[in-house]
């Protein structure tokens, strides 16, 4: 029952980008390949931008202190 999932290694740990309640607290087998980057076609990026600058950064800010919300 493969089931591909991405993420990101940081240190020893992978932080998964979605759940994956069918392997909740079993033992599992990972495999490690590179994931390539999207590269964005100067229209993808610009309207990417634009939508970003619409609704900005969503949930808390966080700089070592207090967590402030937009």
């Amino acid at each position: 029952m493969a089931q591909p999932v991405t993420g990101r290694v940081v240190g020893s740990t992978i932080e998964l980008d979605a759940p994956v309640p069918p392997f909740e607290g079993k033992r599992v087998l990972i495999l490690l390949e590179p994931e390539e980057d999207v590269v964005l076609s100067p229209r993808e990026q610009r309207a990417a931008w634009d939508a970003w600058v619409a609704v900005g950064p969503q949930g808390p800010l966080e700089d070592d202190g207090e967590a402030t919300f937009p």
